[in-house]
């Protein structure tokens, strides 16, 4: 009677071992080949959307750029005047600062027709609604803060003056001018004028970031009181800002009559992927696109 044996020889047991060693191996391959390949697309979609998002953000920036500033009415002066210049002296290619009315703050002057307001001497303006400048500046007794007013004046022509804002009331706002239309001494408005806040916008790259700022003190043009940055994208490795004319020329914003004389901002971003690809690299991608602010254009002689 022979005796039978069940189960595996020695061989055969490192026959299967190897074979399952081998199949593990080609599918663990298989499996970190495609995850890497959906970590490396995963980085560049995410790289090509916030190259896209922040670049829409800042075209809408810009195509605001001049709202809530007399624009129209400094067509009328016989001088350019900083005081409504809507590209800020510290402007430059990498960098883009701009007055824009962030806040929609906005009213009419009151009462009878003609008004009568000279530079330097207080007054207190009965308006519509003077809760939007308290509103969107937090206070009632503001300091270093600037509104405008512009509308027409005698001789079918238009003026402005723009005056520090020095006592908010729902009903009254009391102004200092301190600069008009060709710095005349009195300006008489035969409308009752419109009245908005001064306010302002930064965009600008740093480090690795862009950022955005605002300012509703523009005392000094040069040197607004920037608030906090906020950060609109991270990751970007260049911010190029071009300048045209209403001939379409490249103008450099660093004088007052190149920079009023500004319709057209084109853009150009790059961004770099948060991480290394698979491969070792990180790749860029870089991304144009042209703003015509809606107010600038009022300063195109064509």
């Amino acid at each position: 009677m022979s005796n039978l044996r069940g189960g595996f020889s020695l061989i055969e047991l490192m026959l299967a071992l190897a074979t399952t060693l081998a199949l593990s191996a080609m599918v663990f391959h298989v499996f970190h080949h495609n995850e890497r390949t959906v970590r490396d697309q995963t980085l560049i979609m995410e790289m090509q959307q916030a190259a896209r998002v922040v670049a829409s953000q800042i075209a809408d920036e810009i195509r605001m750029a001049g709202q809530g500033v007399p624009v129209f009415s400094s067509q009328f002066d016989n001088t350019i005047a900083e005081s409504v210049a809507v590209i800020l002296p510290a402007s430059t290619n990498s960098r883009i600062d701009f007055r824009a009315g962030l806040s929609a703050a906005e009213t009419a002057v009151t009462g009878v027709p003609p008004l009568d307001l000279s530079l330097n001497v207080p007054i207190t303006l009965p308006v519509s609604d003077g809760s939007a400048f308290s509103t969107a500046l937090g206070t009632t007794s503001p300091t270093g803060r600037f509104i405008y007013l512009w509308g027409a004046t005698s001789n079918s022509s238009w003026a402005w003056i723009r005056a520090e804002l020095n006592a908010i009331n729902s009903t009254t706002l009391t102004i200092t001018p301190r600069q008009s239309s060709n710095m005349t001494s009195t300006i008489r408005f035969t409308r009752r004028p419109t009245v908005t806040l001064e306010e302002a916008v930064s965009i600008y790259l740093s480090g690795n970031s862009i950022r955005r700022a605002t300012a509703t003190d523009v005392t000094n043009p040069a040197s607004p009181q920037w608030s906090a940055a906020n950060e609109l994208g991270k990751n970007f490795t260049a911010l190029n800002v071009t300048y045209y004319d209403s001939n379409g020329t490249i103008v450099d914003p660093s004088s007052l009559a190149n920079r009023v004389s500004i319709t057209r901002v084109d853009l150009q971003l790059t961004v770099q992927t948060s991480a290394a690809l698979s491969t070792g690299r990180q790749p860029a991608y870089s991304l144009a696109l042209r703003t015509i602010p809606r107010n600038l254009k009022l300063r195109s002689p064509n």
